[in-house]
């Protein structure tokens, strides 16, 4: 039987996809709209507006099957996938990814729950960095199983209450929102994983998590 706990993460997971697909669908379907408008005199503007909304549309499916889906039925990814989501969701978000200590080939194979507990903490990243910022990642130990450091700095870096009750690992299904339910699926994953994440630094503009 799913408990009220679980029954809450699944619903607010899914309200966090359809909140963050609104605006490009949106732009899709204003686009359409001038598409049909033969008056409108937009012709160009409207195509473009359908393919980067598009485009935009996709980079989101692509980052959320991974982070919050099954994401395929393997145990390991191959890191130059996830390397490759959590730098175009970066752009997106005026952050600047520094990768630092392991180095691994992009065809490396990494635990997919590493993999996914290293997009959704992209998704706190962004929530941490409003107008953007350098998150810096640091991979240590085992290239299989690496344990890592994500430092985030900016202006305007902070790390807001509401996203910071959700690191509590003994939050009530009452008290999950969609503002702190990426956190909280943070430190579930480093659990599933054998792992723990730990809030190190918060003195903004810098803000620093461990995963070990």
């Amino acid at each position: 039987m799913v408990d009220n706990l679980e029954m809450k993460m699944t619903e607010l997971l899914c309200s966090k996809i359809c909140h963050d697909l609104i605006s490009p669908i949106g732009a899709i379907n204003n686009g359409l709209e001038f598409l049909q408008d033969d008056s409108s005199g937009m012709l160009d503007e409207a195509t473009r507006l359908i393919g980067g909304s598009a485009q935009q549309a996709a980079d989101k499916l692509a980052y959320f099957r991974m982070a919050l889906g099954a994401g395929g039925m393997a145990d390991q990814v191959e890191f130059g996938a996830i390397k490759e989501l959590l730098e175009t969701h970066a752009l997106t978000k005026n952050m600047v990814i520094e990768w630092l200590g392991l180095v691994l080939a992009d065809s490396s194979k990494i635990a997919k729950i590493n993999g996914k507990l290293l997009l959704n903490l992209g998704l706190v990243a962004a929530d941490c960095l409003p107008r953007g910022g350098k998150v810096m990642l640091h991979l240590e130990n085992n290239a299989d199983n690496p344990d890592f450091t994500i430092t985030l700095s900016g202006e305007k870096c902070t790390l807001r209450e509401d996203v910071k009750s959700g690191l509590d690992s003994q939050i009530s299904a009452e008290s999950l929102t969609i503002r702190n339910i990426i956190a909280f699926n943070c430190v579930n994953l480093a659990i599933y994983s054998q792992k723990t994440l730990y809030l190190l630094e918060e003195s903004p503009p810098q803000i620093v998590f461990k995963v070990s």
